[in-house]
C-alpha cells in the first residue's frame, strides 16, 4: 500500500516537471518567435500602417513614411518621412531616418539611441498672417498648468548626425529666415527627460553644427561652422567667424535655459559686423531703428561696422523690450535714394542726398526697454555734418535732434571747418514712417536769435 502511495506520488512528481519543461519550451519558443517575428511584422506594410495609425492617433498632425524596416543589429530604417502640423502652418519632410536603439532602454522607461543619421531634412514653418496681440511682442504663447509640467519624451542618449539639411521660416509681415547644406554631429544626454517651458533644461551635449549657406533680414551668409555645448541646460558656443555680405560676423556667446525667459548673451566685447555690406533689406529692417533718415530709403549701400560691448538677445519666454544692446557703430560709403527727411534736411543748403556719398561716423548708441538712445551721431552728407541725438522706440516713435550744417547766420558749415557760430537745430517728432521736422520751432528760435542781435548792437 505504501509502495502504491509512493508510485503515484512519484508519477504526480514527474508529471508536474514535464508540464513545467514543456510550459518552459513554450516561453522560449514564443520569445524565439517574438525575436524573429517583430522585425518581419515591424518591416511589413501591414506593419507599417498599423504603427501609422497609432502614431497619427497622439500626434498634433499627420505623420507619413514610406518604408519602415528592422533588425535587431541593424537597427531601424524609415523612408521618405512626412509630418504635417494640424495648423498647416509646420511641414517637415527627410529623406531617411536610420538609428539603432538600444531596446533594453525601453524596458527602463527611457529610451537611448546608439548613431542616429537623419538624411536630408527639409523644415518649413510659416507665421504668415498669424496676428500677434499687440501687448504680445516677441512672447510666445505657452500651454496650461498642466501642460507646462507635463514631461515629454524622456530620451536619455542619442548621438546624432544630420546630413544636407535645410530650414525656412517665414514670419509675420513676410520676414523670412532660410538656411541650406545644414550638417550636424551631436553626441547629447537627457538628465531626467524635458519639460515643455524648460526644452533644454538637464540636457547635456556637445559637438559642431553647420551649413553651407543662410539668408536673414538681408544678411547673406556664407559656409559656418560652429561648435556648441550644452551642460546642465546652459547653451555656450564657442567663438566663430563666418562670411556675410562680403565682409565678416564674429559671434560667441551663451543662454541659460532653466531660466525664464531664456537670453541669449555675448561673453564679452565683440566686434560682432566687420566691413559688412548693407542693402535695402539690412536697412529696412535694422537701420531705420539706428536713424531715421533710413525709413524709407531704398537703393542703399555702403559698408558698416559694429563693435559690440553687450548683447542680450531673447530666445523664448521674453519680448522685444527684453533686448539689450551696447555698442558703437559707423558706415563708410554710404549712399541711398528716396530718403524723405534726409531730403529736406539737405535742401536747406541746396542739395539731395542721392547725390552725395555719407558717412556715419562712430557713434555709441544703447537699446534698452524697447528704446535706441545716442548723444550725438554725425553723419558726414558730402563735405556737410548733419547731428542727431535723442531717442527712437522700437514702436517707431521718434524724439530726437537733428542739428543742420548752416548756422543762425546763415552760414553754411562745412565738415572739418573751425565754427565759432551755434549751427541751428530742429526738434524732431513723429514715427519714422512719418517723421516729422518742428519748423515751427525753428523759426521762433531764428526771430529770437535776431532780435537779441538787435538789442545789444
Amino acid at each position: 500500500m505504501e509502495a502504491e502511495k509512493n508510485h503515484k506520488a512519484e508519477k504526480r512528481k514527474r508529471l508536474k516537471i514535464k508540464t513545467a519543461v514543456w510550459v518552459l519550451l513554450c516561453v522560449v519558443i514564443l520569445i524565439f518567435l517574438v525575436i524573429v517575428l517583430l522585425p518581419w511584422f515591424v518591416s511589413s506594410e501591414m506593419g507599417r500602417r498599423i504603427i501609422l495609425a497609432k502614431i497619427n492617433d497622439s500626434a498634433d498632425g499627420e505623420v507619413d513614411f514610406g518604408s519602415l524596416s528592422m533588425g535587431w543589429f541593424k537597427g531601424i530604417r524609415v523612408s521618405d518621412v512626412t509630418f504635417g502640423d494640424s495648423t498647416g502652418r509646420m511641414s517637415v519632410a527627410a529623406r531617411q531616418i536610420t538609428t539603432k536603439p538600444r531596446y533594453g532602454s525601453i524596458l527602463a522607461g527611457s529610451l537611448s539611441f546608439g548613431e542616429t543619421i537623419v538624411d536630408e531634412p527639409r523644415v518649413e514653418i510659416n507665421f504668415e498672417g498669424l496676428q500677434a496681440k499687440p501687448s504680445e511682442g516677441f512672447v510666445q504663447e505657452t500651454g496650461s498648468d498642466q501642460e507646462q509640467g507635463a514631461r515629454l519624451l524622456p530620451v536619455k542618449q542619442v548621438d546624432l548626425v544630420v546630413n544636407d539639411g535645410s530650414l525656412k521660416v517665414t514670419g509675420r509681415g513676410g520676414r523670412r529666415v532660410e538656411v541650406t547644406g545644414i550638417s550636424c554631429g551631436l553626441a547629447a544626454n537627457a538628465v531626467g527627460g524635458y519639460r515643455a517651458d524648460e526644452p533644454l533644461a538637464g540636457l547635456n551635449a556637445e559637438g559642431r553644427l553647420g551649413f553651407e549657406r543662410a539668408e536673414y533680414m538681408g544678411f547673406d551668409f556664407g559656409r559656418t561652422e560652429v561648435d556648441v555645448q550644452i551642460q546642465d541646460g546652459v547653451l555656450r558656443i564657442a567663438p566663430f567667424s563666418t562670411v556675410v555680405n562680403n565682409g565678416q560676423l564674429n559671434f560667441a556667446g551663451e543662454a541659460d535655459f532653466k531660466q525664464m525667459p531664456a537670453i541669449l548673451k555675448t561673453t564679452g566685447p565683440i566686434h560682432i559686423v566687420k566691413n559688412i555690406q548693407i542693402n535695402d533689406q539690412t536697412t529696412e529692417k535694422l537701420l531705420i531703428y539706428l536713424n531715421p533718415v533710413f525709413a524709407g530709403a531704398v537703393n542703399v549701400s555702403g559698408m558698416a561696422n559694429f563693435n559690440c560691448e553687450q548683447l542680450a538677445i531673447p530666445l523664448v519666454g521674453a519680448s522685444k523690450n527684453d533686448i539689450e544692446v551696447v555698442g558703437t557703430v559707423s558706415i563708410e560709403g554710404l549712399r541711398l535714394q528716396a530718403s524723405a527727411l534726409l531730403d529736406l534736411v539737405l535742401s536747406m543748403v541746396g542739395t539731395r542726398a542721392k547725390e552725395q556719398v555719407i558717412t556715419v561716423r562712430p557713434t555709441k548708441f544703447i537699446l534698452r526697454d524697447g528704446f535706441v538712445r545716442y548723444d550725438d551721431m554725425q553723419m558726414d552728407v558730402g563735405d556737410n555734418p548733419v547731428n542727431f541725438k535723442g531717442v527712437i522706440g522700437l514702436d517707431k516713435s521718434l524724439n530726437m535732434t537733428v542739428t543742420l550744417p548752416y548756422t543762425f547766420a546763415g552760414r553754411t558749415v562745412r565738415v572739418g571747418g573751425a565754427d565759432t557760430e551755434d549751427r541751428v537745430s530742429v526738434p524732431l517728432r513723429g514715427t519714422l514712417d512719418k517723421p516729422e521736422l518742428d519748423l515751427g520751432k525753428l523759426l521762433q528760435e531764428q526771430l529770437l536769435e535776431m532780435g537779441l542781435r538787435e538789442l545789444f548792437k
